[in-house]
């Protein structure tokens, strides 16, 4: 068959159609190039983006440097808050760029937490580097989209190159093995995720499918039924992050399934009741999917004996995985590496950026020790992600995702190994720091052993503390479940007010795992602040003793 060439009278005839169009839309046109002229970065048009660039730079310098001295959490109530953005009504015209920053201003930056603050220490969003401010610019200049090559040209190899670099972080594989597959399409050592609860939920997919093939395919009911068993279980520890009981729910397995190992006062899973859990499962015919090992749990930053669990697993044939978004950026430190010893025995590892690498949000990744882990996961269409294509979509529950892995790229090449080792080296020793501070502090019981930054521990006045330890001795339980109610309590409103008056703030959790068969309400440090100096930290003991007081007085 010969196709022949277009008419040009039949391409004339197009280029007529338009014309009264235009004509008789031209205020549409307008507009339309109005639109253009004023917010699309071309030709010629950089000196509108540069002033409010400029604008919006300085807006953050003066957020951050806070030269009002606003409070941590700003003076506003919930209620009042929520009243700011109440109106429904979507606007119908566009405002004045000057009018939108200063309502930006007046109620997002001015009532957002001050996380930057060197008093606040009580969650895992921190300080970061000002250089990851101005690496977001050119992520969002750019504009990526990391499913497809089509969309995300150099960025795809920067993926390929970082997820090369955490894998021998994790798996210490030799250079030659790295050097023949960092940039085969046809292997993927892991994803880039949207955050760690995105990593776990991918690792466990893929455990699910190790477990019980064929379930990406027709589906975890036949799956199960083919496979003689009568449920399935997933094995952590009481510590286990909340998301790991979410994904199994998405993955239909449902949040029960997830079951929760008792840990020691270390804060580390017992496991003696881990085997003896397996082997319970086994009798009643449950198949186990996956044993989680925390690398850093959220609550009191303790590490699970990783080697021990990696060799249960490989005995009961079961998936090992390891969720280290708190925890796995230790790595980088020679000082505290050996601290997360056997984490290079996990089927799969989550990593966070945005936590102990110091990155904005949000920022992780999930690896596997297999390169060939990923293949059962893979799916195609037609118009990107096509088989043998090098499209990093293939192998990612998400679709659509920013080049954020850039911030991670661009850190690492900044700092360095030597220059993470110094930020962790500086968090610990704050820490060890604030612990000393606790432990000499007669007001203060410390209730957790610091592992990788986070620190916990509650307000008790040395006279209560004198009767609680002369309960334990003779075993009054009575008075102890009395005394540890009344102490929640207190520490619950000294937390509460010490966020109000927005000084300095810590949070608060409850833990089982103490000397106290009852769970106690204590409060939570997370020492990663690199503003955050020895003398803050005096300064917040003395504030929750005075707050401490005080309440006690009114009681």
């Amino acid at each position: 068959m010969i196709i022949e060439p277009a008419s040009q009278d039949h391409i004339n005839d197009i280029d007529g159609a338009h014309k009264p169009l235009q004509e008789e839309c031209s205020p549409v046109f307008d507009g339309i190039e109005s639109l253009r002229r004023k917010f699309f970065v071309g030709p010629g048009d950089d000196a509108i983006f540069r002033k409010w660039g400029e604008i919006a730079i300085e807006l953050s310098l003066n957020w951050l440097k806070n030269p009002e001295k606003q409070k941590i959490h700003a003076d506003i109530t919930l209620p009042e808050l929520a009243k700011l953005f109440s109106d429904p009504q979507l606007p119908e015209k566009g405002q004045k760029i000057e009018a939108v920053f200063q309502e930006c201003q007046a109620n997002i930056l001015d009532n957002s937490v001050r996380v930057n603050n060197p008093r606040y220490i009580g969650h895992m969003g921190t300080v970061v580097p000002w250089f990851a401010v101005v690496v977001d610019i050119l992520v969002t200049s750019i504009n990526q989209n990391q499913v497809k090559i089509e969309t995300a040209l150099a960025s795809s190899f920067v993926e390929r190159q970082v997820l090369a670099w955490m894998h021998q972080l994790i798996y210490q594989c030799d250079h030659d093995f790295y050097k023949d597959i960092i940039q085969n399409e046809s292997i993927a050592l892991g994803n880039i995720t949207s955050g760690g609860t995105m990593g776990n939920l991918t690792a466990l997919a893929v455990a699910r499918e190790h477990a019980l093939p064929g379930t990406h395919k027709n589906g975890f009911f036949h799956a199960l039924r083919d496979s003689g068993y009568r449920d399935v279980a997933i094995l952590g520890s009481q510590r286990v992050h909340y998301s790991i009981r979410k994904s199994a729910a998405i993955l239909g397995l449902g949040a029960n399934s997830v079951i929760m190992i008792p840990v020691d006062q270390k804060n580390k899973i017992r496991l003696d009741l881990l085997e003896e859990k397996i082997l319970e499962l086994r009798e009643r015919k449950v198949l186990i999917l996956a044993i989680v090992g925390i690398a850093g749990t959220t609550e009191t930053g303790n590490i699970d004996p990783l080697e021990e669990m990696a060799l249960i697993a490989q005995k009961e044939k079961i998936w090992f995985h390891v969720d280290a978004a708190w925890g796995g950026a230790i790595l980088l430190s020679k000082e505290h590496k050996f601290k997360l010893k056997g984490i290079k025995l996990a089927d799969s590892v989550v990593l966070d950026g945005h936590k102990l690498f110091y990155l904005p949000m949000s920022n992780s990744l999930v690896l596997f020790k297999d390169p060939k882990s990923l293949d059962s996961w893979r799916h195609n269409a037609n118009y990107i992600i096509r088989k043998g294509s090098v499209d990093l979509g293939q192998t990612s529950l998400e679709g659509s995702r920013r080049f954020d892995v850039l911030k991670l790229w661009f850190s690492l090449k900044m700092l360095g190994k030597e220059g993470y080792d110094l930020l962790i080296i500086k968090a610990i020793l704050l820490t060890e720091q604030l612990k000393r501070l606790v432990d000499l502090d007669e007001d203060f019981e410390r209730t957790s052993d610091p592992e990788i930054c986070i620190l916990t521990y509650r307000f008790v006045p040395k006279s209560i503390q004198d009767k609680i330890k002369a309960a334990l001795t003779v075993k009054d339980q009575k008075y102890l479940e009395e005394i540890n109610i009344r102490l929640n309590d207190i520490n619950v409103e000294l937390q509460k007010r010490q966020r109000e008056y927005g000084e300095s703030f810590l949070s608060r959790t409850t833990l089982e795992s103490t000397q106290y068969s009852q769970e106690i309400v204590v409060l939570r440090a997370v020492l990663t602040n690199l503003l955050t100096r020895a003398e803050y930290l005096v300064e917040i003991l003395q504030e929750q003793k005075k707050i401490g007081n005080d309440i006690i007085q009114e009681l």
